[in-house]
């Protein structure tokens, strides 16, 4: 019988073997299992179970009430959840058991990948017990291993070496048309599971596109066809893609440039060098060896002295005046493509040449900003390059054992195989290191939770959508709240138990103004809350965690009724009016004391008007304002907008207007330099630019309070890009102040709306 017939069933059999050992708690019980319990993965969770049992279509509804988000923006493996929301509706109820389908698909995606791998191996003319082992140390060494950790759509591993496999066989020109079809379709379906993997695809065709026209260079007019032919089957999959989301996407103002694009990238270290290793700590004191994590990409050990002997002979052969002769073992001339196409993706992935001076490409290329883990795409060099080492391996150990060596070509051999098995048992253990965790989040049966509402008489179908306290949001990594995860993943909960949406979400791709609008919740009383415009006049269930809450967080929590309590969470009701009435009992105020003034006054104060400090900044030109004719504003360069002694002693508010400029990834930073009457500086303070809930529109009102001395110096400064701040007021704490500015009426730096 033939070899491989034999290795092929038997290699799934020992993975299938292998994967009961290491996963045997959750294969044992796949939905009573969390891989995590952190919020980043329990979010991967919740938003794939919650739209399987409650949701259809291409919208998710359990998060960001009242408006939802597209299934291909929150990392729910759209395509995926899809068919089995189908098999749910017409073939099996299956709706509760969310988790356990997750969790399988993870384990199971092994079975595929390492398949894969065995047939990759198999087509460079690899004998099959070799093929059999060098893909189970391959795949178990994947650096997408780690991602069962949270990053769940990641962990889907085998879809690279699908592409390579399919591509290898439509290069080999039989049956073209047919392999071609199988690379488009493995590449769309990529990526309708995650984007990432759509990327991963075309970036690698793209790169071996690039290695054809180099070797190709002297005659590209006979090659162009073919490459032509590779340009579309690279583009194709992204293009259908990325057209049937913008198609299908009711949401036009999604973060294009989400921070980490400069940070979350590989580097030599990420790629060639473990996770820990002796002396490393001492080297780490000459030269750094600090990685991001999403640049994770280690190739084991033999394969880093590979790549080292690579290195060390093309260096002789240029430095050298007498030309070196690069052994026969490393030619491979069959690999030449992929490995130059893998050097290409690996410098990519090192955000080169982004991060060298060269950053203004990415006005060129805009699309690629919206990779915020560049170090992600290490991934396909990791494939390539372990499977190219298993070749050159297996090169000189039959070399040593063609002159007769046999008993040092096997020491060869097994030293190698036995190094890198011990690397993928490493990460093996590093994968599965607190990896089981009990679900009790997300449990199919949801009597245990409403039995919470039944015993306290509360009907939980009375409630719009549930908000939870501490306050957690990211958007689009500008504002970022993070102390309330905890009480986030109560929320989440709660919302799969009941099906009530949740107002708030996690999702750094989420519509910016929608984010804006569940941020500006919790903002002081003179912002007018426009999320209720489009919500209904049910209660909200509160949910709040036993942590210390802010003020407006504790004044929200006073407004709701509790009705049921544990050690760890409140539940409560919160009337929606809530908002509206704080709102409009501050414009009553207003006008009670704006009628004590004179009308046609510009300012009007309570206080000593000497005192105030109001610079409206008219006088210069910008794009946008927030009210009357002018901003200041600077694309690339710190600004100042004041630097002066202040009129006023004792405790003073300063306040200004920021504007929420989506160009930018991050938030510009105030700077506030305090300096005595000998110029000396006393102090220097970061103000709060990201955890801010007074939102007026796009812009962000950014205050502090002061403990003013007349004779001080008092600088206030913006470092970043994209900067743009208006009407900066500076008055007596204890003041009062009306200012009008234009059609604006401001109160307290607030405007009258």
């Amino acid at each position: 019988m033939n070899k491989r017939k034999i290795a092929f069933p038997l290699l799934i059999l020992t993975t299938a073997i292998i994967l009961t050992v290491i996963f045997k708690p959750a294969l044992t019980s796949p939905n009573s299992t969390l891989f995590s319990t952190s919020v980043d993965p329990l979010k991967s969770y919740f938003n794939f179970s919650y739209y399987l049992k409650f949701d259809d279509g291409i919208k998710h509804n359990g998060i960001n009430y009242p408006y939802g988000d597209h299934l291909q923006y929150i990392n729910s493996h759209p395509l995926y959840v899809s068919i089995l929301k189908f098999v749910d509706q017409h073939i099996y109820p299956i709706s509760n058991y969310g988790v356990a389908f997750l969790n399988l698909s993870m384990i199971f995606s092994f079975l595929l990948g390492i398949p894969f791998l065995f047939l990759i191996l198999k087509r460079f003319k690899l004998p099959s017990w070799y093929s059999f082992i060098i893909a189970l140390i391959i795949g178990f060494l994947t650096p997408q291993f780690d991602r069962i950790h949270g990053h769940f759509e990641m962990v889907w591993w085998f879809f690279i070496p699908a592409f390579w496999y399919f591509l290898i066989r439509y290069r080999e020109g039989k049956q073209k048309n047919l392999w071609a079809s199988f690379l488009l379709i493995s590449g769309v379906i990529g990526g309708f599971i995650s984007a990432y993997f759509v990327a991963f695809y075309a970036i690698f065709l793209i790169g071996v596109l690039m290695a054809d026209v180099w070797i190709n260079r002297k005659n590209l007019s006979s090659f162009y066809i073919e490459g032509i032919k590779l340009f579309l089957l690279a583009a194709i999959p992204i293009l259908i893609v990325k057209g049937l989301v913008w198609a299908t996407d009711w949401v036009d103002d999604r973060p294009t440039n989400p921070w980490g694009f400069y940070v979350f990238h590989s580097n030599i270290p990420s790629i060639f060098f473990p996770d820990s290793y002796p002396l490393k700590e001492k080297i780490n004191q000459y030269i750094n060896l600090s990685y991001q994590w999403e640049g994770r990409a280690y190739i084991g050990l033999p394969a880093s002295l590979l790549a080292l002997s690579v290195v060390v002979f093309s260096v002789k052969s240029i430095f050298k005046k007498r030309k070196i002769k690069v052994p026969d073992i490393f030619k491979a001339q069959q690999f030449q493509i992929y490995l130059i196409a893998a050097v290409l993706i690996l410098l990519f992935s090192m955000c080169f040449p982004f991060k060298w001076g060269l950053g203004i490409l990415l006005d060129l290329l805009p699309p690629l900003k919206q990779f915020r883990a560049l170090g992600r795409f290490s991934w396909v060099f990791y494939y390539i390059f372990t499977i190219y080492s298993a070749y050159v391996f297996y090169q000189i150990f039959d070399l040593l054992k063609n002159k007769k060596s046999k008993l040092i070509a096997a020491s060869f051999l097994i030293l190698v195989l036995a190094t890198w098995g011990y690397n993928s048992i490493k990460n093996i253990e590093r994968g599965t290191r607190n990896l089981f965790n009990t679900n009790d989040k997300l449990v199919n049966d949801d009597a245990g939770f409403l039995s919470r509402f039944s015993e306290t008489g509360v009907d939980y179908q009375q409630y719009q959508a549930i908000f939870a306290l501490p306050f957690a949001n990211t958007n689009g990594d500008k504002l970022l709240f993070e102390e309330g995860l905890t009480a986030f993943g109560e929320a989440m909960k709660c919302s799969y138990h009941t099906g009530i949406p949740l107002i708030q979400s996690f999702s750094p791709r989420l519509s910016f103004s929608q984010s804006l609008s569940s941020i500006q919740l919790l903002g002081d009383s003179a912002i007018r809350k426009t999320r209720l415009d489009d919500m209904n006049d049910k209660p909200i269930l509160l949910i709040c965690t036993k942590q210390e809450m802010n003020e407006q967080e504790a004044w929200l929590q006073s407004q709701a009724k509790v009705f049921w309590e544990d050690q760890y969470i409140t539940m409560s009701t919160l009337p929606i009016e809530v908002f509206s009435q704080n709102h409009n009992q501050w414009l009553q105020e207003v006008s009670d004391w704006r009628s004590t003034f004179e009308k046609e006054a510009k300012i009007s104060t309570d206080g000593d008007l000497n005192e105030i400090i109001f610079v409206d900044f008219d006088e210069f030109e910008s794009e946008v304002q927030f009210s009357g004719n002018g901003a200041i504003s600077s694309r690339r360069k710190e600004i100042e907008i004041f630097n002066s002694n202040l009129p006023i002693t004792g405790e003073s508010e300063l306040s200004f207007w920021l504007y929420f400029d989506t160009h930018q990834y991050d938030m510009p930073q105030p700077i506030l330099k305090i300096r005595d009457e000998n110029n000396e500086l006393i102090s220097e303070e970061k103000l709060n630019n990201r955890q801010v809930h007074d939102i007026y529109k796009n812009w962000v009102r950014v205050s502090t309070l002061i403990d003013v001395n007349p004779n001080y110096n008092y600088q206030l400064s913006i470092r970043g890009k994209c900067i743009t701040a208006d009407n900066l007021l500076i008055k007596p704490a204890s003041s009062n102040i009306l200012i009008k500015e234009g059609e604006i009426e401001l109160f307290n730096n607030f405007p009258v709306d």
